[in-house]
């Protein structure tokens, strides 16, 4: 079965997880990529043990999830004979990706400038922490502060609170779907059109385009839209804690048949036609005193037990869940949404799955995260370059 992005060479200057995770959702799709690592020190999350104080362990999903399915060639660009071997691959290439800064990239000849005139038909895709524009343009970023400047973390917590500190690359992965928006809308342009262009995505962009609704409604009041308090979104909107201090989110926001529904659920029928909450005006002006009894009932089951009960029910609800949890959730792997993969070291492991489902070209896992220059004799063979060249490029520590 073919895949919707077989033909499309994607060339990968990117480190971190914004951007390889980009072209690892192109990989996925079927683009063949080529990711460019320094030999000497390779793709810094390789060597990542730990992810807030979680061990990585032999099987380092963190980088397997933003490199798995591409091809690695380890070579100093610093060196006239690398970016030669760059150009070349760059004049075969649909695609160049990179998340460097723009200074160095120019240091490097990696810019859009001199990119394009080797390929005028390649999609240049950059991402940027902070844009191509303003005073903090050449200002370095990652992922926290996006969030901190984009005021999603404000979103999250009431007003004097501490802000959390977000899951990791959340905001990375949010802002590498974007930037892959971008690419292939590029791509459906050049189709048409036969032209490249660059493609651009920041992180503060990115994180400002998801909290958008808050921004949008926030400006528009003068009043900062802060995250709220357990009383202040209505009764059937909110998080309630079960016996066994677990947690069960409610959404019911179709009020006009939800009401008698929860009601059932909740063994509360006495509540049906009560006046203090048999209408959405009612309910809201008595908030406080439905929550606290939604509260007390809650407590009386664990989490399983609700979800034993509230399964039968069509109203919007959803345990809490823990990470460990998700790889056991019959919904999840009935979907597809996490899938098992052989790993040479680690054997069979669990990981999140490519979650897009196309009828006819659907994506697929294809192969693991490549070890630091794997392809890189192939790669230049494939170029053309006899392995006389290659032995003297690897003397002169041009690649690994």
């Amino acid at each position: 079965m073919s895949m919707p992005l077989e033909g499309i060479k994607v060339l990968d200057l990117t480190v971190y997880a914004f951007g390889p995770q980009t072209t690892a959702y192109l990989a996925e799709m079927g683009a063949e990529v080529i990711k460019i690592e320094n030999p000497q020190t390779g793709e810094p999350i390789r060597w990542i043990d730990a992810m807030r104080e979680v061990p990585v362990g032999k099987f380092k999903a963190y980088f397997e999830q933003t490199n798995r399915g591409k091809k690695s060639i380890a070579m100093d660009l610093h060196h006239e004979k690398a970016r030669d071997v760059a150009y070349k691959l760059i004049e075969k290439s649909d695609i160049f990706v990179t998340n460097l800064r723009m200074g160095g990239l120019e240091r490097l000849g990696m810019d859009y400038e001199t990119l394009s005139r080797v390929n005028p038909r390649l999609i240049y895709a950059i991402g940027t922490g902070w844009g191509l524009k303003g005073p903090a343009r050449n200002r370095g970023a990652f992922e926290a502060t996006g969030f901190a400047r984009s005021a999603l973390v404000s979103g999250l917590v009431e007003p004097g609170s501490r802000p959390p500190l977000c899951p990791p690359a959340f905001g990375d992965y949010t802002a590498a779907t974007f930037l892959a928006y971008s690419i292939m809308l590029a791509l459906f342009h050049r189709e048409r059109t036969g032209e490249g262009q660059m493609v651009h995505v920041s992180l503060l962009g990115a994180c400002m385009k998801v909290m958008s609704a808050c921004i949008d409604t926030s400006i528009a009041a003068g009043k900062d839209m802060f995250g709220l308090p357990h009383e202040g979104d209505g009764a059937l909107y909110s998080m309630y804690q079960t016996k066994d201090k677990r947690w069960i989110q409610l959404a019911v926001v179709q009020d006009y048949r939800g009401w008698v529904e929860f009601c059932q659920a909740m063994g509360l029928e006495h509540l049906n036609d009560d006046p203090r909450f048999n209408s959405f005006e009612s309910r809201r002006e008595n908030n406080v005193a439905l929550i606290s009894i939604l509260d007390e009932v809650f407590l009386t089951r664990n989490q399983s037990e609700w979800i034993e009960r509230l399964e039968k029910y069509q109203f919007p609800w959803a345990p809490v869940r823990h990470f460990t949890e998700l790889a056991s959730d019959t919904q999840i792997l009935e979907n597809d949404y996490i899938v098992s993969l052989d790993d040479p070291e680690a054997g069979e492991v669990k990981v999140v799955g490519t979650t897009i489902d196309l009828s006819k070209t659907p994506g697929q896992i294809r192969s693991k995260a490549p070890e630091l220059g794997q392809h890189t004799e192939e790669i230049l063979l494939e170029l053309g370059y006899t392995w006389d060249d290659i032995i003297v490029m690897k003397e002169q520590s041009t690649i690994l």
